[in-house]
């Protein structure tokens, strides 16, 4: 199966566990490569190629860039301002992941936590995109209530309502990660490992 199609997958299977519609969601996936046949020399590749993710000493093994997108445009009417009401925010999101071209090469074990790591690093990325179409809902929700004299008044309101709900769309994405352990260990109990196999 193809990454992106794995990603897409991965997707499915969150919006699948949530009652609430997503937004209009655009993933792509871009991959950089590593290399090596050893563990030490694929984790110095890992350390050099992996994508920069602020916050994170070192490189990570994979990482998601996701940008929030609207619809919305400003209608006067009356003694106010509103925004369209058939206006919609959305995701465009980048999936970064690495492409290993010598895991023929390498033993067996080594492919073996490749795979796990790789298959895991899907689902951890699929969950930031998850965290990002909750607040893209919360963010449609405000421009729609939102409402002002001017529409000045209205535009300069809206940035500091969604400078907000950013701050803490950014907040819940570092507590993701910064939980993940418990998250990474129960999935490697579900495949019958121990977190230091």
């Amino acid at each position: 199966m193809k990454i992106s199609a794995i990603v897409a997958v991965a997707l499915g299977a969150l919006a699948l566990a949530s009652c609430t519609p997503a937004p209009p969601t655009d993933v792509s996936v871009k991959t950089y490569k590593v290399s090596g046949t050893t563990l030490s020399t694929l984790e110095r590749s890992l350390a050099i190629h992996g994508p920069a993710v602020p916050g994170l000493k070192g490189r990570a093994f994979a990482a998601v860039e996701t940008s929030f997108m609207h619809s919305f445009d400003v209608n006067k009417t009356g003694a106010s301002c509103r925004y369209n009401r058939n206006g919609r925010v959305g995701l465009r999101s980048e999936v970064i992941l690495p492409e290993w071209r010598q895991r023929d090469r390498a033993a067996p074990e080594l492919r073996v936590k490749w795979d796990i790591i790789s298959q895991y690093a899907v689902i951890h990325e699929a969950g930031h995109i998850k965290i990002s179409q909750k607040y893209a809902r919360e963010l449609e929700s405000a421009y729609k209530r939102a409402s002002a004299p001017t529409c000045e008044a209205l535009e300069a309101n809206m940035v500091k309502v969604a400078n907000s709900i950013l701050v803490r769309h950014g907040a819940e994405q570092q507590l993701f990660d910064e939980t993940d352990a418990p998250r990474f260990q129960a999935y490697l109990r579900r495949l019958g490992y121990s977190s230091g196999a």
